[in-house]
């Protein structure tokens, strides 16, 4: 009997064991499976546009932005960033790779500006939550004052919008959604494109209404143009430096060119030094810089040595020796500048004048027609420069003509004609606060002509720039007062941003962004 027990409980524990396995299979088969369809639905929506227009990345003061708003203000904010860069330093490949990330590299792998503690994408990262940051701001406070877009806001996006799509094809594009998401990553939509696009211009739009609404008092203005006259003032000056950084050998040449910071400063002091010895009067400056220069035949002394700046935009220890109230024409002055090694400089100053800016300040619109030195190359080379001057400047008064020809003029009429001109490049816009040394020479004295009135036209030919076919516009103000106004404005408007933005300083990132940016390889 107990032999016939312990069968049974045998065959029962084995049934048990075997019931056991049967569930423990059907519960990894379940989670596989599970799992299986986890991965399916995660590769779905990471594929498509799902997860990136309807995730929400992060939450600034109560605005939600999706992963494809966050990519569309990463990549605007580094389209702007290079366009910038390459605007001021297109000419010269060494700059524009010391301020760019390099393209073949994750910008994640990058050191922002080669030592800073950021990465690139650090850099683009926090630039573009800075924007959505004021866009998130400015809406909530157009809302609240009721400021909408405006028709020709709708019109410009919809212009934008229909002009990408009649060319992407021939890009290559399947269609708009294909271009715009290989611009801006995935997610993005013509729906998403066009609703970033109506909150960007909600946000400048209140943001330029805000600052037109500040008012100033004439003694307000007359005031801070007073206080802040060495910066708003403009100065004629002559300048050569001397650099005073250290110097490393060059070793493809038998000498030893090497030199301390100590003694490269102490070496440009003493040419600076005998530079102003040798000044007399404002020829002999430029007979000297001439010398210094006697293997350069383009070298030119007259303008490679003459400024003509506005005080805000010298440097420091050049601006406080140009605007003592004690200096006068034909002064001259070694200046120092820079304290650090990479950054010292001698400069020898010659002072001419300076112009407080207390005349009118005009306005008008201008249309170039430009110089194509292609159409001239056969003609002799002592004479290119006429045949040019004749070329636009005939062209630039066929465009006067039709304007003269046409029944309804005015300023709409002259910016439409200028716009739809094929001779008129896209150098064209209009010229507001014009001050004196704000534009060159000739468009500068055509518009302050006394005998000038609302509505001229005429055509102003500039050597190595084209014919201009320019709009007088009216007279502003002063130029002065404009600029102080100008000023203040700005300083209201940014204290203005700086309080509303107390609001916004938390920004919720979400975990969604962190995993988003890696997966659709932001910056590379």
């Amino acid at each position: 009997m107990s032999e016939y027990v312990s069968a049974k409980a045998a065959r029962r524990a084995e049934e048990e064991k075997a019931r056991r396995e049967r569930k423990k299979y059907n519960i990894t088969v379940t989670v596989v499976v599970a799992c299986f369809v986890l991965v399916l639905i995660f590769v779905a929506l990471f594929g498509s546009n799902l997860f990136y227009n309807r995730t929400t990345a992060l939450e600034i003061g109560g605005e939600k932005f999706s992963v494809a708003d966050f990519n569309y203000n990463y990549f605007s904010v580094y389209n702007s960033y290079y366009s910038n860069v390459y605007s001021t330093y297109g000419s010269s490949a060494e700059l524009m790779s010391m301020f760019l990330p390099s393209s073949g590299k994750s910008f994640r792998d990058q050191a922002y500006l080669a030592g800073e503690d950021m990465t690139w994408a650090d850099f683009f990262t926090e630039s573009a939550i800075d924007r959505m940051k004021s866009q998130a701001m400015l809406c909530a406070a157009a809302r609240a004052e009721g400021y909408e877009l405006t028709q020709e806001d709708r019109d410009a996006i919809d212009e934008t919008i229909e002009g990408l799509r009649a060319s992407v094809v021939e890009g290559g594009y399947k269609n708009l959604n294909a271009y715009l998401n290989a611009t801006y990553g995935k997610g993005m939509t013509e729906k998403v494109f066009r609703a970033n696009m109506e909150r960007e211009y909600i946000a400048s739009g209140f943001a330029q209404s805000k600052s037109d609404s500040f008012t100033f008092t004439d003694q307000q203005i007359a005031d801070n143009y007073t206080e802040n006259a060495a910066d708003f003032d403009f100065y004629r000056y002559r300048i050569y430096g001397f650099s005073g950084a250290a110097v490393t050998d060059d070793e493809s040449t038998e000498e030893d060119e090497t030199l301390s910071a100590e003694d490269a400063a102490a070496k440009a002091k003493e040419d600076a030094d005998a530079y102003l010895a040798a000044v007399t009067d404002e020829q002999s400056f430029l007979d000297y810089a001439a010398s210094l220069n006697t293997e350069d035949e383009d070298y030119d002394a007259d303008s490679a040595t003459l400024r003509t700046a506005q005080g805000s935009r010298v440097t420091e220890t050049v601006r406080e020796w140009l605007s003592d109230s004690a200096r006068k024409a034909g002064d001259v002055e070694v200046v120092k500048s820079g304290d650090d090694a990479s950054t010292t400089y001698y400069y020898v100053v010659y002072f001419l004048n300076r112009d407080n800016n207390r005349y009118d300040a005009v306005s008008g619109y201008y249309g170039l027609v430009a110089e194509d030195e292609t159409e001239v190359a056969d003609v002799e080379e002592d004479k290119k420069a006429s045949a040019l001057e004749e070329l636009n400047t005939a062209r630039a008064k066929e465009l006067k003509d039709t304007y003269d020809a046409m029944t309804e003029k005015g300023y709409d009429a002259f910016v439409k004609l200028m716009n739809e001109s094929s001779d008129v490049i896209d150098e064209s816009g209009d010229i507001t606060m014009s001050g004196l040394y704000d534009i060159v020479e000739e468009l500068a004295d055509w518009l302050h002509d006394p005998a000038r009135k609302e509505g001229d036209v005429d055509v102003v030919y500039v050597e190595g720039t084209g014919a201009f076919l320019v709009y007088y516009t009216g007279v502003d103000g002063v130029y002065g007062d404009l600029m102080s106004e100008a000023d203040l404005r700005s300083d209201a408007y940014t204290a203005w941003e700086d309080e509303q933005l107390k609001n916004y300083e938390t920004v919720d990132k979400q975990w969604e962004m962190g995993l988003a940016t890696k997966i659709s390889s932001l910056g590379g």
